[in-house]
């Protein structure tokens, strides 16, 4: 058996030629997510990117003119996708680094992420993909952010004010004519903003994602159909109705806030399945990126366990200082333990309810903000989703099936069938017995190209140029 190493033909990884190949993969048991129910001792073959025949393995020689792969022991999924991702270029000295970063992606099993918040560099980085220059996952780039303003440094230009339905409407018009894939909304937008933002993205065919802001509320998001990110404003339905306080609690930018902490004693969690059933009903799908939210403000992590995380080594060293300021920020807020237990106790259980409602939910890190990689990132997602109480093959749903769905390409990604793009991972452990096998990589293949552990330690190791 020849042991496949065709596929980089330069040296080094900063340039590639990917090579049709023609792979076996035998006696590999199969997660396909079109059933439960994982098929062992199967062998898959894979020519020019697709999966062209999955059958009970049998002894003997190989298909003729495949590379063999021995399945043995492992286990084959979809390749993940990441629906709520960012990249360093946007972040401190402004740097574009997506190459790399893409590398560090596909390293971590992610073969399509959803960029959040566009910029010109992120559709060159999708062509280059698309082109074959870079090596990476696909992916998919919403539009630069609608905001109402701005008060931040504006040195990077992946944002758009609309405080006008007039120019709401120009910068949607725009966006679609530049070829972006949906529109982001992210602060301080109007209602009469929002409402003209779902008008225009209807008329040009455009799905509208992202935050839902204080001046817009739930119940109208829910009511225009919007694809919902972190779970924004669901936790304020929860206010009694006295709305206590300001009426608004920790969604959004007010998690920076210690007024609205105040209000996490005065939430109803009875109110959650009601909430869910409204959500369901919406037929919306939600994004929770729940271990972002959850690691990031409910748990103070110890300074000694971030930086064992290997997500760490990858953070630019100019950015690292400004992670630890902004940490040292939030706990000088001075927040109750039992506030923050709270907080994680109502943010697993609204992620609970809504699955058990059927509400389709996707997984996403919002990486790279704080102490998170993009790629490392998504592994801890799919373990909070666990926690939250989904099973394991519930969680790979949400970085499969449902992403696939939502964005239209259930036909080609998502599962493991005839005709499928061969867009998967080997693994080592059973990801339905341990969510955390996931990130026990034997290989990845994208689009039907063999990256084997060798190779991806590699892309790891010059990922590391990161973190300089």
């Amino acid at each position: 058996m020849r042991i496949i190493f065709l596929l980089l033909i330069f040296s080094g990884l900063n340039k590639t030629s990917l090579l049709a190949q023609k792979i076996a993969i035998r006696n590999v048991t199969i997660i396909s997510m079109e059933d439960k129910k994982p098929l062992t001792g199967k062998t898959v073959l894979i020519s020019d990117g697709l999966i062209v025949g999955i059958d009970n393995t049998k002894p003997g020689n190989s298909p003729p003119g495949y590379e063999v792969i021995d399945g043995t022991g492992k286990y084959l999924t979809p390749g993940l996708f990441d629906m709520h991702a960012h990249f360093f270029n946007e972040q401190g000295e402004l740097k574009n680094t997506c190459e790399t970063e893409l590398k560090l992606m596909l390293a971590n099993g992610l073969t399509h992420v959803r960029i959040l918040a566009g910029h010109p560099n992120y559709l060159q980085s999708r062509r280059n993909v698309l082109e074959g220059k870079w090596i990476g996952p696909e992916l998919s780039v919403a539009s630069p952010q609608l905001v109402g303003r701005w008060p931040w440094p504006a040195d990077f230009n992946n944002f758009e004010i609309a405080d006008t339905p007039l120019k709401a409407e120009q910068a949607v018009e725009k966006f679609k004519k530049e070829g972006y894939d949906a529109i982001k909304i992210t602060f301080m937008v109007k209602r009469e903003v929002y409402d003209a933002i779902i008008k225009a993205a209807d008329k040009h065919g455009m799905k509208v994602i992202g935050h839902v802001g204080p001046m817009v509320k739930l119940p109208a998001a829910l009511k225009a159909g919007q694809q919902i990110e972190h779970m924004d404003e669901f936790i304020d339905m929860l206010l009694p109705d006295t709305s206590y306080n300001h009426g608004q609690s920790v969604s959004d930018m007010n998690i920076w806030r210690k007024p609205a902490w105040a209000t996490v004693p005065y939430l109803d969690e009875k109110k959650i399945p009601e909430l869910a059933k409204a959500v369901k009903a919406s037929g919306i799908y939600v994004t929770p990126t729940n271990y972002f939210f959850l690691s990031t403000f409910g748990e103070i992590a110890s300074e000694a366990s971030i930086r064992q995380k290997p997500d760490y080594a990858y953070i630019p060293a100019s950015l690292k200082e400004e992670r630890w300021k902004n940490r040292d920020h939030f706990i000088k807020l001075g927040i109750p333990d039992t506030s923050l237990q709270r907080y994680r106790k109502i943010r697993l259980k609204m992620v609970y309810e809504l699955w058990k409602a059927g509400v389709p939910l996707m997984a996403g890190s919002d990486s790279p903000e704080f102490f998170l990689v993009t790629g490392f990132s998504i592994h801890d997602e799919l373990a909070t989703m666990v926690k939250a109480g989904l099973t394991p093959f519930e969680a790979l749903k949400t970085a499969t099936v449902n992403p696939a769905h939502y964005l239209g390409l259930d036909q080609t990604n998502g599962m493991i069938k005839n005709g499928m793009k061969a867009d998967l991972l080997l693994l080592d452990a059973d990801p339905l017995k341990d969510i955390g096998n996931t990130r026990k990589i034997n290989a990845v293949f994208k689009k039907g190209v063999y990256y084997n552990r060798e190779t991806l330690d590699k892309l790891l190791k010059e990922a590391l140029v990161l973190g300089n």
